[in-house]
C-alpha cells in the first residue's frame, strides 16, 4: 500500500478551486437541457403550407384529414391569464415558448386526427392544434372536443 501526502499552500487551494469552478460552469452551460433537447428533436417548423403542417403532425405519428376542419387568427395576450400560463407551459416542455409572441396575431389550424389510440372515429373528436406565425411552428398540442376532454403535446401520444 502506498500513502501519498503533500502540503497545501493557499495558492493551490485557490487554484484546484478554479478548476473545480470552472468544470461546474461549463456542465451548466453545455447545451443540454430539456427544453433545448426538445427543441432539436422537432421536425422543421417550416409552415407556410398545408403540406409542412401535416408533415409537422405527421412526423409524431398522427393522421391528419388533408385539409384542417378550422382556421383562424387568434391574438396571444399581452398578459398571459392563467389558462394562457398552463398552455405555455405545456408548450415549454416540448420547446416552445409563446412568451416573446406576447400580443402578437398568428393563425390557428386545427386538424381531425384519425389515428388516436384508443379512440374510435377520432376524426370526430381528436384535434391536433397549430398556432402559426410568420410561416413557422410557434405551438402544438393534441386535444379531445370532447366535454370531459384532454390536452398534452404532440410528443405524449402516439409517436412517430
Amino acid at each position: 500500500m502506498f500513502i501519498y501526502t503533500f502540503k497545501a499552500n493557499k495558492r493551490m487551494l485557490i487554484g484546484v478551486g478554479m478548476v473545480l469552478a470552472a468544470l461546474l460552469l461549463l456542465f451548466f452551460l453545455i447545451p443540454g437541457s430539456s427544453k433545448q433537447t426538445s427543441a432539436k428533436s422537432l421536425p422543421s417548423l417550416e409552415a407556410k403550407s398545408n403540406q409542412e403542417r401535416i408533415a409537422f403532425i405527421r412526423h409524431f405519428g398522427y393522421d391528419v384529414i388533408k385539409e384542417p376542419v378550422e382556421t383562424k387568427d387568434v391574438l396571444i395576450p399581452a398578459r398571459f391569464d392563467d389558462t394562457y400560463t398552463a398552455y405555455n407551459a405545456l408548450q415549454l416542455s416540448q420547446g416552445f415558448d409563446l412568451e416573446k409572441y406576447k400580443g402578437k396575431r398568428v393563425k390557428s389550424y386545427a386538424y381531425a386526427v384519425t389515428n388516436y389510440p384508443g379512440e374510435e372515429n377520432s376524426a370526430e373528436t381528436i384535434r391536433a392544434n397549430l398556432l402559426v406565425y410568420k410561416g413557422r411552428i410557434i405551438a402544438a398540442d393534441i386535444c379531445s372536443v370532447r366535454l370531459d376532454g384532454f390536452m398534452h403535446a404532440l410528443s405524449d401520444g402516439k409517436t412517430g
